[in-house]
This record gives C-alpha cells, structure tokens and sequence, in this order.
C-alpha cells in the first residue's frame, strides 16, 4: 500500500492542487469579509455619531470616553481595511490597468498615509521621517497608490522592530520614485521575489498576523500603473522597498501618432524633394521663382 501511494504521489500534478488550495482561499476570505463588512460598516456609523455627540458636548463626555471612542476608531478602521485587503483579492490583479486617473501628488498623499498610520499606531509617532523637494505631481489612481503606499508603510512599521523608517519620494524627467526604508529583521534573499505573491509570507505565521496579502497589494497597484517595485535586503539589516512609476502616461493612440509625425518629418516625400533643395528656406525658394518667372516673361518676343 505504501508502494502504491509512493507511486501515486508522482502521478499527481503539484500545481493544479495548489491553485484549487488559493482558489478556496479565496473564496472564504471573500465570503468571511462580506459577512464582517455588514456589522462593521454599522459599527462604524455608530461610532461617527456618538463622537459627533461627544464633540457638541464636551463638558458633558468624560476624558474615559473621549479615549474609549479613539480606540474605537482605530480599531474599526483596521477592520474596515482588512475587509477591503480580503475584497481586494479578486479584484485586484497584475496585469489590471488603472482607469480612474487624475493628478495626484506623491508627497501629499504619503504624508496623510504616514499620518494615518501615526495615528493608528502612536508609538511609532517620531520614528517616521518623510523626505522630498517639492511635488511630485503623477497621473494614476489615487486610491491604488494611497493603498500601495499604505502597505508599504505598514510593512516597515510591523517588521521594521521600532527603529526609525525613512521614506523618500523624488522624481526624474519621467518617473517618480517612492522609497521606504527600515532598519528591522529583513528579508532573506531567496524569499524577496515571492513575498510579493498572493498569501505569500517570509515569517513565521504564529509570530506575525496579517493575510499576506499587503505585498502583493502593493505590487499589483505598481504594475496596473506600467510600473514597478522591488526590495533590496539582506537578514538582521532591514529592508528598502523601491517603487517606480510613470509620471506621464501616454495612450497607445497617441504613441503611434507621435512616431507617425516624427516619421513624416523625417521622410518628406520625393515630389517636395524634387521641387526645392532642403537647403534653403521657403520665402527664398519663394523668390527665386518669382525671379524666375520675370526673366521668362522678358525673353518672350513681344
């Protein structure tokens, strides 16, 4: 019997059991995040409505209150975003594209990240230290970039082990550069390409929560962009995740036009080439016909 499972084993193909294990994956954490999203999102105008409460009257809510509801807040909406991050795995693929662009400015948007993530977090209030020289003004989804930047962010706070975290946001001609560096446990080498697949974790699970799913998040949003992250790392010396992307996309439409007009202005047509030589400009080629023209009109016998 033994000899037969042996046998049996090598039949089976590895890969298809494993995409139905991502695919059932899947489909309880769709399922769980529908059924958490309803008493949330109740929980959560509850709350809105008893701080609106709290602030008319201040002198009637307690100080206990006041740092009840704060913890309320921050813990609702890390619920609130995990359900979306569950949502997020069949919406989200690499290949998507991002439809809903507009101008968005880098730096902006990482400050309120970090300042959301400061105010989920207030004892990492102080260890993050945003760099930039002016805007850095891009065409993409804001809601994707704002929840690439956050997992980024998150990433560095949750591994980074309290040590201060350095983001830098820059831009060239073309692109725009998104840094977020840590000073914590690091990621050994051969797992830095895989920790940006679905469910894919570099931690031992009883260790670290989460869904491993931030990551991938992240990647997914960088490439539905025509860009691209990567991490540079190494065990015990932190890690630095480095995103690129377009600061100006162009359609496919408008490329093809623009090689068409430089081609054209390369070639001009033989006929142009016969009549004028490229070495002079036109009112001159201009005048010499008319002078042209004025001498033959004067060879003419009258």
């Amino acid at each position: 019997m033994t000899a037969f499972c042996d046998e049996l084993d090598d039949r089976v193909p590895a890969v298809p059991i494993r995409e139905d294990i991502a695919r059932l994956r899947e489909d309880f954490l769709v399922l769980a995040a529908h059924e958490i999203r309803t008493p949330v999102t109740s929980l959560l105008l509850q709350l809105q409505l008893t701080k609106r409460m709290s602030e008319r009257e201040p002198e009637n809510t307690p100080a206990w209150a006041a740092a009840m509801l704060a913890v309320f807040d921050r813990q609702l909406g890390r619920l609130a975003r995990l359900c979306d991050d569950m949502f997020q795995v069949r919406r989200v693929e690499p290949v998507q594209r991002a439809s809903a662009r507009s101008p968005v400015d880098l730096v902006a948007l990482v400050r309120e990240v970090v300042a959301a993530a400061v105010a989920h977090r207030p004892a990492a209030r102080g260890a993050i230290a945003v760099a930039a020289e002016g805007a850095v003004v891009g065409r993409w989804d804001r809601s994707q970039i704002e929840r690439m930047a956050f997992h980024l962010i998150k990433n560095a706070l949750t591994f980074g082990e309290g040590k201060p975290i350095a983001i830098e946001v820059r831009a060239t001609r073309a692109r725009a550069r998104l840094i977020v560096r840590d000073h914590g446990m690091g990621i050994a080498r051969e797992d830095q390409e895989r920790i940006f697949a679905r469910f894919e974790r570099a931690v031992p699970a009883e260790r670290f929560g989460g869904l491993g799913l931030g990551l991938y998040i992240a990647h997914a949003a960088a490439r539905a962009h025509g860009g691209a992250i990567r991490v540079e790392s190494e065990l015990g010396r932190g890690a630095v995740f480095i995103v690129d992307l377009p600061l100006a996309p162009r359609s496919l439409g408008r490329e093809r036009a623009a090689r068409a007009a430089r081609a054209g202005r390369a070639r001009p047509s033989r006929r142009g080439l016969a009549r004028r030589s490229p070495e002079l400009p036109l009112s001159a080629h201009l005048k010499l016909a008319h002078v042209k023209h004025a001498h033959h009109r004067a060879q003419r016998p009258h």
